[in-house]
């Protein structure tokens, strides 16, 4: 033991030692590691759903055949809702750029980035410094879009939630996508849930939970890495979240993959190529009806992504690689049926800020 009457000495000493120790077993074993309990929790099934088995049946199966959205579609038997229920997502300004003096970096949603062919659904990524369509875009931008199953009613610079219109909704049940994720810095694709009433404080997550079901933010990793995340209560003061990050063998910027998420009323499971990746019951669990999306979105100048990663700064000089999916699908369970609450069951205020 050292001893001194100066307090910085023994922290400096102290410090020194963590650093030597940190350098000889390396960084990694230092830095503080993620909850793996999951894995054995004997609470959560983390087998993957069977059609036709223990209650599960099919809501429906996109497979992109076509040349626009909403061709080709298959519905389950049981299904009775509408039958276009993709658009695109919100035509309008995603981030704004970081850089005052440049705000061209700022990153825009544009129908004209969204394209349906050889059986995918294409989001491109793309500079335009002469930028046409139909809406409020600038000549000069970062453009790249997504699609979803809602529809804004009002200003889509203000899609807060509130008043959106629901073209397809769905509380518990499992969601499998087989996507590309585009291969090029300072962008990220995501597949996610979410609800209206997400920003409704006060309820937990009962009331509607954010739900990414993956986000392709660590193009710059050693390893090959996916991370999945759940949030509610809103965006503002009281929002809370819990992220997770895992790693794989296979490298998932290579070649197409499948994503996939299991719902049931006491927990979520988090799937990559049909292998669970994480398993959570974080905010209570989602009660509502929430919309799916499937979207790309480019870094406004500082190459910063979620789960805080550094992604890299966006080439404005070429195109990016694109996201391309090729299928959707949506199964449901007649045992979770019955748990399902509507919005209007959950009282307390919107953070809309």
């Amino acid at each position: 033991m050292i001893k001194t009457g100066n307090k910085n000495v023994i922290i400096t000493v102290v410090c020194l030692v963590l650093l030597v120790l940190c350098i000889s077993v390396g960084i990694t074993a230092c830095a503080k590691k993620q909850d793996t309990g999951w894995k054995e929790n004997k609470n959560y099934d983390l087998s993957v759903p069977t059609l036709s088995e223990d209650g599960w049946y099919l809501v429906f199966e996109d497979d992109f055949n076509g040349d626009n959205l909403n061709e080709n579609i298959i519905f389950g038997e049981n299904y009775t809702g509408n039958r276009e229920i993709w658009t695109t997502s919100p035509h309008a300004i995603r981030w704004k750029s970081d850089n005052k003096d440049k705000p061209q970096q700022a990153c825009w949603w544009c129908p004209t980035m969204v394209e349906v062919k050889d059986s995918n659904l294409i989001v491109h990524s793309r500079y335009e410094d002469n930028h046409t369509c139909d809406g409020d875009c600038p000549k000069q931008g970062r453009f790249t879009s997504g699609i979803e199953t809602r529809k804004i009613v009002g200003d889509n610079n203000n899609n807060k939630g509130t008043n959106d219109e629901l073209l397809f909704s769905q509380a518990f049940g499992y969601f499998e996508v087989k996507a590309k994720i585009p291969n090029s810095k300072g962008l990220w694709s995501a597949f996610w849930l979410q609800s209206p009433n997400m920003r409704k404080v006060g309820n937990e997550g009962k009331d509607g939970t954010e739900i990414d079901v993956f986000e392709s933010a660590f193009i710059n990793s050693k390893k090959s890495k996916m991370g999945h995340a759940l949030l509610w209560d809103g965006y503002g003061k009281s929002a809370k979240s819990n992220g997770y990050i895992t790693e794989l063998s296979q490298n998932l910027y290579d070649g197409y993959h499948t994503y996939a998420l299991k719902w049931t009323p006491e927990y979520y499971v988090f799937y990559i190529d049909g292998e669970p990746t994480w398993a959570s019951s974080d905010g209570d669990v989602s009660r509502v009806k929430e919309f799916l999306r499937l979207t790309v979105e480019i870094d406004a100048g500082d190459g910063w992504g979620p789960h805080a990663q550094k992604i890299g700064k966006f080439d404005d000089s070429k195109a990016a690689d694109d996201f391309m999916v090729d299928y959707v699908k949506v199964y449901q369970n007649s045992n979770f049926e019955q748990y399902i609450c509507s919005d209007d069951e959950f009282e307390g205020s919107f953070d809309l800020d």
